[in-house]
């Protein structure tokens, strides 16, 4: 779609979308591989006065970390999908005329 000032490339603009649910699916599969690294560890912290400290603060540390990347696979699949609403719009609003 073309206006005044701007050119609108609505492929290009899917194309970034689908990239970022693609880039959504990758953090996915490294959560994954995180997940089962923190499960093979157990109990990583060692039996010396560090490791029991470490170890109170263990949990809630690998919980943040599993939101962290709950929370951008989230930004990602919202971008890729507000991207394609963009893409859509700018469609419609050419087919309309606009």
């Amino acid at each position: 779609m073309t206006g005044p000032g701007y050119t609108a490339r609505t492929e290009g603009i899917r194309q970034h979308g689908r990239a970022s649910a693609g880039e959504a699916e990758h953090v996915r599969t490294v959560l994954r591989d995180v997940q089962e690294a923190f499960a093979r560890a157990g109990r990583p912290m060692g039996d010396d006065q560090y490791g029991a400290e470490m170890e109170k603060r263990y949990p809630v540390l690998r919980d943040q970390v599993i939101t962290a990347f709950h929370a951008y696979i989230d930004e990602l699949e919202g971008v890729g999908g507000n991207l394609h609403v963009t893409a859509a719009t700018y469609d419609a609003a050419e087919g309309a005329g606009a």
